[in-house]
């Protein structure tokens, strides 16, 4: 009885966690209405990026949250990814679909090489392979003088046919239809017995070997999914910011995407990118609220969000989305069972 009791809780989790991955993605889908109405168009530039680092964020929660692998190089695809615009539109290829096509197949490519190496050691030596594989790459660019170096170069927002992606809106639903097969992709890797076979090797990998599976098979597929998801990320990053440098794939924007995997709700669908929301809109505001009371030290915002960060993982077990799901959801299946 209590193991069905356990997985009963199980599914009704899994359940909630959809409802709000989906609300959010709709969320985002009719959040330009309000910005037309409110006049406040700066504020789907606000969402765009949100919607591009929850892409990420979702793409590296797939290694981190279900498979249990603590990756620092994640930041490498993004760049990749937004490099490959750039390159292709440097010898003078600016189609969108060939730049989509382009990064997913050399992410999927780099993440094999990569995964295959690191993910035949655990803890912390594969920690500091991702991590010097991402440094790595970073360097190469820097190096690179022909495409920026270091100073990055500036590029031309992607061309998809008809659609002219200088329409801030046709950009912006671009992003968000990206974001929304992202999403159902996740959905249904995750509920599948790859996903299930994925939580139960981060679990306990030597019973999944002692049943016949091998793991490093189920792990390096999963990093493979997760650096083609990063990819696409870079690739739609570049074409919205018009500008790309190795900046965007430093080791510490890999932390910054752990971050919001943490803030919320890691091995969660909707956690990474509630966490985008909370992280960025955070970004936005704390530095006001701390201007208005120390002005000099507006810049460090991190100073209020760092305790912030803490009391969520202390007091919010699963993150922002363990305490809605405490808050708001198990409260009214409490009420669906009383009038039952």
């Amino acid at each position: 009885m209590t193991g069905l009791f356990h997985f009963a809780n199980l599914v009704r989790a899994g359940i909630r966690d959809n409802q709000l991955l989906w609300m959010l993605v709709a969320g985002f889908a009719l959040f330009p209405l309000f910005t037309h109405f409110a006049d406040l168009p700066f504020w789907n530039d606000v969402a765009m990026r949100i919607m591009l680092l929850g892409v990420a964020a979702m793409g590296l929660n797939l290694v981190l949250g279900y498979g249990g692998m603590v990756s620092f190089g994640h930041a490498a695809f993004i760049g990749i990814g937004a490099y490959c615009v750039g390159i292709s539109q440097f010898f003078g290829l600016s189609n969108g679909l060939f730049h989509i096509l382009l990064s997913i197949g050399v992410c999927g490519a780099l993440g094999l090489v990569i995964g295959y190496l690191a993910l035949r050691t655990t803890g912390i030596y594969f920690i500091m392979i991702t991590l010097a594989f991402a440094q790595m790459l970073f360097f190469l660019f820097v190096s690179l003088e022909q495409f920026g170096g270091d100073d990055g170069m500036s590029i031309d927002r992607a061309d998809f046919l008809i659609i002219d992606l200088y329409e801030p809106l046709r950009l912006y639903f671009l992003i968000w239809v990206a974001l929304a097969l992202v999403a159902l992709l996740l959905m249904f890797i995750v509920r599948s017995r790859f996903g299930v076979t994925l939580r139960a090797i981060k679990s306990n990998e030597s019973r999944i070997e002692a049943m016949g599976l091998v793991p490093l098979h189920f792990k390096i597929t999963s990093y493979v999914i997760s650096a083609m998801i990063c990819g696409l990320a870079g690739t739609l990053f570049a074409s919205w910011q018009e500008y790309v440098s190795p900046d965007i794939m430093h080791w510490t924007r890999s932390g910054e995407l752990m971050i919001i995997i943490i803030l919320g709700g890691i091995g969660t669908l909707a956690g990474p990118l509630l966490g985008a929301i909370v992280f960025l809109l955070l970004e936005e505001f704390l530095p006001v609220a701390l201007g208005a009371v120390a002005p000099a030290y507006a810049e460090n915002w991190m100073i209020l969000f760092g305790p912030l960060l803490i009391m969520v993982v202390l007091f919010g077990r699963g993150g922002l989305v363990g305490l809605l799901d405490k808050a708001i959801f198990s409260r009214i299946f409490r009420r669906r069972m009383a009038v039952k």
